[in-house]
């Protein structure tokens, strides 16, 4: 290649683990809100021997939100910006750029529901 030319190849497109890590950074929050709105509900009800329980969810919750604080940095060494994130009824829909390339997923109210339970699921071995 000459020294005056102009390398034209395109950056690679985003892989499958900076996928996952996009979905992991919006779907760890939906985990922190299901387990806060657990704790709130055991704390309100009439279980005998609630302590135990809210102490293993606030358990869970720190290392959630130590494991959003890595999945943030891993999105910045990675050069991923999100610039759309909606949640709503239907479910979650999610628009980012890596290396200039726009791409996008979404997720219906179901498959969050499902995938945050077997990442809770994860948490909850992990202990």
């Amino acid at each position: 290649m000459a020294m005056n030319a102009i390398d034209l190849r395109k950056p690679p497109q985003p892989t499958e683990s900076e996928a996952a890590l996009v979905r992991k950074y919006v779907l760890l929050p939906v985990l922190l809100t299901m387990l806060q709105r657990d704790i709130d509900a055991v704390t309100r009800s009439a279980l005998k021997v609630s302590l135990p329980y809210i102490v293993i969810m606030q358990r869970m919750m720190d290392t959630v939100r130590e494991d959003l604080s890595r999945v943030r940095s891993g999105l910045g060494k990675a050069g991923i910006r999100i610039y759309t994130e909606e949640k709503n009824a239907k479910g979650i829909q999610c628009k980012y750029v890596c290396r200039g390339y726009h791409e996008s997923f979404t997720m219906s109210r179901d498959s969050v529901k499902a995938e945050v339970s077997l990442l809770a699921g994860q948490y909850v071995d992990a202990r």
